[in-house]
Formats: structure tokens, sequence, C-alpha cells
């Protein structure tokens, strides 16, 4: 039985052009569409229908909550004044329904708080048991676990950062990339880890304990 997976498009700089998210929805075999307050106004600007718009809706304009309405688009509102962002409500709600793989797009961008707080929404993801990835027009960010390995192929020429997420990651392995390294400590404190570059055509990350921010990027 194939995963559920969906597309969570936050309030961010969405910088897909719609031929450009529709190959991804397509590609990633999205089940569903869920905007993330103003996440929907980046879909109406594409001409594109989510199935679910969710949050406080402060972002939402009210032209845009008619037009959706109007198209039947499930809306559920929470309280301006709450405990989580608008993020972490939209991954409660699909932990609840049973999606396994979420997709973030429009995660970067705009606020530097809303920015920061959406990469550790990564971290509550995974807490989660839950798959994340967040998706930006040439760029990949996600998160590698203890006893994880992550493949990369075909993706030679890419820059790739390795950022940890806890104070330590231990064990450590960087394979087919210009800087490697073999079962090796790094630290959040230090910045190791940052712009390397992927020369073969499989690229291997490897770590033993500890979690780590990876930050790949195609370089035009």
């Amino acid at each position: 039985m194939s995963k559920k997976r969906a597309l969570l498009v936050l309030n961010g700089e969405l910088n897909f052009k719609k031929s450009d998210l529709k190959r991804l929805i397509s590609k990633k075999e999205i089940d569903c569409i869920i905007a993330v307050d103003g996440g929907a106004n980046k879909l109406r600007g594409l001409k594109l229908i989510p199935d679910l718009i969710i949050g406080d809706l402060d972002s939402l304009t009210e032209q845009n909550k008619v037009y959706f309405n109007q198209h039947n688009v499930n809306i559920i509102k929470y309280p301006v004044e709450k405990d989580q962002t608008d993020g972490e409500i939209a991954v409660d709600y699909c932990q609840k329904n049973g999606f396994e793989e979420l997709y973030l797009t429009a995660a970067l961008g705009g606020r530097i708080d809303q920015q920061l707080a959406n990469l550790n929404l990564l971290e509550y993801i995974y807490e989660l048991n839950l798959r994340a990835e967040m998706i930006s027009l040439n760029l990949e960010i996600a998160l590698i676990g203890q006893n994880e390995k992550k493949e990369f192929l075909s993706k030679k020429g890419y820059r790739l950062s390795l950022l940890p997420q806890s104070k330590t990651v231990c064990g450590l392995t960087i394979k087919g990339c210009k800087y490697s390294l073999e079962n090796q400590d790094i630290f959040r404190s230090q910045s190791r880890g940052i712009s390397n570059l992927i020369e073969d055509e499989r690229a291997l990350i490897e770590l033993k304990s500890g979690l780590l921010i990876y930050v790949l990027e195609k370089l035009e």
C-alpha cells in the first residue's frame, strides 16, 4: 500500500511557476494539497485550488476566502491566539489523517522568525515519525537522523551543506563529495559542514547519532 503524501503550501516565498508546481505534485504523487493560511493566496495567484485551507486565516484575504468558498474548498479555522504556528497545526492535521510523507513549499523568505520556525518544523515532523522535505526552486532541505543513510543520485555539481540540528552529530561519513569524512563528529557551534560540492553520480551521507539538516542546492 502506497504512502499518503501531502503538499503543504506555507506563506513564505513561492518561487514555483504553475507548471513547475504541477510537475512537482505529479512527481511526488501528492494526494492532498494543503494551503497553510496565507499559502492559499499563493495558490490563488497560480490559479490552483487546494484540497484544504487550514490556520487562523489572519493572512488569507477576504476576496480569496470568498473565492475558495465558491470552489467548495474545505476551510478549517483556528483562533488567532494559540500556542502553535499554522504550520504546526497543518502537520498535526496530516499526522491525524494518516499522511506519512510531507512536502513543504513557500517555507522560506519573508519574516526571519517564521523561516526559523519552519526549519524547526522539520524536527517536529521527525519526532512524529513522519518524513518531510522542504522544497523550493532548485533547493531541497530535510533531516537525516540517527543511524540513517541518505543517498544523492545524479546530483553531480550540486552544493550540499550539512548543519547539525543536535548539539553534536557523531560518526558522520560523507562520500562522493569534494570534502569527504569518515566516521567524524561535527558540532552545531561550528560550520564544518557548510558548502560542500557533490562530485560523483552517487553521494552518501551517513551518521551514527544526532540530527542533521541537509541543504541541497542546484547551482546555476
